[in-house]
């Protein structure tokens, strides 16, 4: 049973899990509904529940930081419980957010403390202790700039949205100060599959290797989409972002290979797949 069944990863979890899974969107079940949840998961008795629901527009959530945690939090929590009152295991999906970034330079293990620095970090955090609690058969997924073949609620991804900008203006701005593990959501979905199948639980960190900051990730778009732009490096301090974003918040598995597992491929191969996929490649 996949909760917020029209958001990217969904997509390509319904994809890989085919006749197995059933989706459930925003209007089928609210995360906030703790008594439609245990209604729907009667009805259906899934064996696992993977809840993808979440308020994630970072600045919003600090404007409104009582939705972010009824959502991210306490609608986490309720999914976690209504599962376990189903005999069901649960699935939740977090956030590079919940580390700060100061002073960083490695890549965040799962063994190290969160220290989020804005509200929708402090949300997911709190969620995936909540959901821990809530659920003896919880697996918590760490991910990282999501971009997927679906269409994004936000009606773009950061790739589409970098290569329509450049069409349009010519010029396209880009932080440098805010270095992350891009991650293709149809390389996530497949290992959070062989992570049920492992009957895994848990946190697990699962990114695309490597690192790179949201410019490189544009330039190496424009370099593979064969798109001429004037490519410009700005700091965060010069956005209008009302939340602050962990300057470094890559991403490395430690939990993966102990499961007999092994890392998702480098964070370049996929995006090119990616824009493979969706007929932007040059």
């Amino acid at each position: 049973m996949i909760i917020g069944s029209t958001g990217q990863l969904a997509a390509d979890l319904l994809h890989v899990f085919g006749e197995h899974a059933v989706g459930l969107s925003h209007q089928d079940v609210d995360v906030t509904d703790g008594v439609g949840l245990v209604g729907a998961l009667r009805g259906l008795k899934p064996d696992w529940v993977l809840n993808t629901a979440a308020f994630h527009r970072v600045d919003d959530c600090q404007l409104n930081p009582s939705l972010a945690f009824e959502v991210n939090a306490l609608g986490a929590s309720k999914v976690a419980r209504a599962a376990a009152a189903n005999d069901a295991a649960v699935v939740f999906f977090s956030t590079d957010y919940v580390f700060s970034g100061l002073e960083r330079s490695q890549p965040y293990t799962e063994g190290d403390g969160p220290a989020p620095l804005s509200v929708y970090g402090v949300s997911k955090w709190a969620g995936e202790q909540l959901v821990a609690q809530g659920n003896p058969r919880s697996l918590v997924v760490r991910s990282a700039g999501l971009y997927g073949c679906a269409t994004s609620r936000k009606g773009w991804t950061f790739p589409e949205l970098m290569i329509r900008k450049a069409r349009a203006d010519g010029i396209v701005r880009v932080v440098t100060d805010q270095v992350l593990s891009p991650t293709f959501t149809a390389d996530l979905a497949l290992k959070t599959r062989e992570l049920i199948e492992q009957d895994a639980t848990g946190l697990f960190h699962v990114v695309n290797a490597g690192e790179c900051s949201w410019f490189e990730l544009a330039r190496r778009v424009f370099e593979l989409a064969g798109v001429k732009v004037r490519l410009e490096p700005i700091e965060t301090s010069q956005t209008q972002c009302g939340a602050r974003r962990p300057p470094y918040s890559a991403l490395m598995s430690t939990r993966l290979e102990q499961v007999g597992l092994s890392s998702l491929r480098p964070w370049d191969e996929a995006l090119r797949d990616y824009l493979q996929i969706k007929g932007l490649l040059s």
